[in-house]
């Protein structure tokens, strides 16, 4: 049994590693912001600490109180911003804060994991067939830039400090919203994807990267390293949505491919009302490069090979569980 800290443990896949950890028979301890929805950590077993990400002075208090724990995953950041400000201060900022205190509380961790992002890499480079954990890093947004560089300043820090990055590729799965709204659209008969040209992608469902990450904390050679996590399968742009409608019994819809010459302008204005509402737009003008790009596949084969992680669901497997639950708990 391990003492494990979980970081954004409110969050999607937050509820995931708490779930898998109650499940090994870990002592968790789970971080959420005042006023988060703990509806998925209400476990008599799960310790909820407030743990303040903005204020290095308060953690190293509470992290002297809490004691060592053997695994920190830091999954909270943030996804969505208003500007790059938010994404560094969400994802770089916090991050450095959060080691910092690990380290001048004497509470370092055996391992500490980042949860970081394919989007710290980029897409595919012309020369490689799936984007690779080795390739130069081109991220085409704020969020990937910024997970790059918390990424980066891990490996900055001294030969002692035992981090491990995972990069995700496209979750889903129960609890989240965004491929939520393609599978509501598709259930109305509507199947509406943006960009004309096909696109290689990559996919996994959340509770495989829980499964993945537990993985590469039991595993003694996992340190310094950065694993990509994907289902190990590559997908056209289409296959989502035939996953979508096998799973919802629905054997026709309304194609319609939106060009990005009309998307830009519908991100535009989308980044604007957000801005004027304060509220971060899923859809904004950096996006439009990651739609853009022709290669998300991405190479798994190092955690495979080295933690002998093995997906439970493939995209067609996943989606069907993950409809499923929609219908059952009423989202769908």
């Amino acid at each position: 049994m391990a003492r494990v800290l979980i970081t954004g443990a409110s969050g999607f896949i937050g509820g995931y590693l708490v779930e898998q950890a109650l499940q090994r028979g870990d002592a968790v301890w789970a971080t959420v912001r005042a006023g988060s929805d703990t509806t998925r950590l209400r476990d008599p077993r799960v310790n909820l600490v407030q743990l303040p990400l903005n204020n290095q002075d308060s953690m190293e208090n509470m992290l002297r109180q809490l004691g060592r724990f053997d695994w920190v995953i830091h999954n909270a950041g943030v996804t969505k911003a208003l500007d790059k400000k938010g994404y560094y201060e969400g994802n770089l900022g916090n991050t450095q804060r959060l080691v910092q205190a690990l380290l001048q509380s004497e509470t370092t961790p055996a391992k500490f994991l980042y949860v970081s992002s394919l989007a710290a890499l980029g897409p595919a480079p012309e020369n490689r067939e799936a984007v690779q954990a080795d390739q130069p890093p081109k991220p085409l947004t704020s969020y990937g830039a910024s997970k790059l560089q918390t990424e980066q300043w891990l490996e900055s820090l001294p030969s002692g400090f035992p981090w491990v990055v995972v990069q995700p590729t496209a979750v889903y799965g129960p609890w989240e919203r965004d491929i939520l709204t393609f599978i509501q659209l598709v259930n109305k008969g509507l199947e509406l994807t943006i960009g004309t040209k096909p696109q290689q992608l990559s996919f996994v469902h959340a509770q495989d990267v829980a499964g993945a990450i537990f993985k590469i904390l039991e595993h003694p050679e996992a340190l310094k390293k950065k694993y990509i996590i994907s289902d190990g399968k590559s997908y056209r742009t289409a296959d989502l949505g035939n996953a979508v409608k096998l799973a919802l019994g629905r054997k026709r819809t309304l194609q319609i491919k939106l060009p990005l010459l009309i998307v830009r302008p519908i991100a535009s204005i989308s980044e604007w009302m957000g801005r004027l509402q304060k509220k971060a737009s899923p859809l904004n003008r950096e996006k439009i490069p990651e739609l853009a790009a022709s290669n998300w596949q991405s190479d798994v084969r190092p955690l495979l090979e080295e933690t002998q992680y093995k997906p439970m669901y493939d995209l067609n497997q996943g989606m069907a569980q993950t409809v499923q639950w929609y219908k059952k708990h009423g989202w769908l």
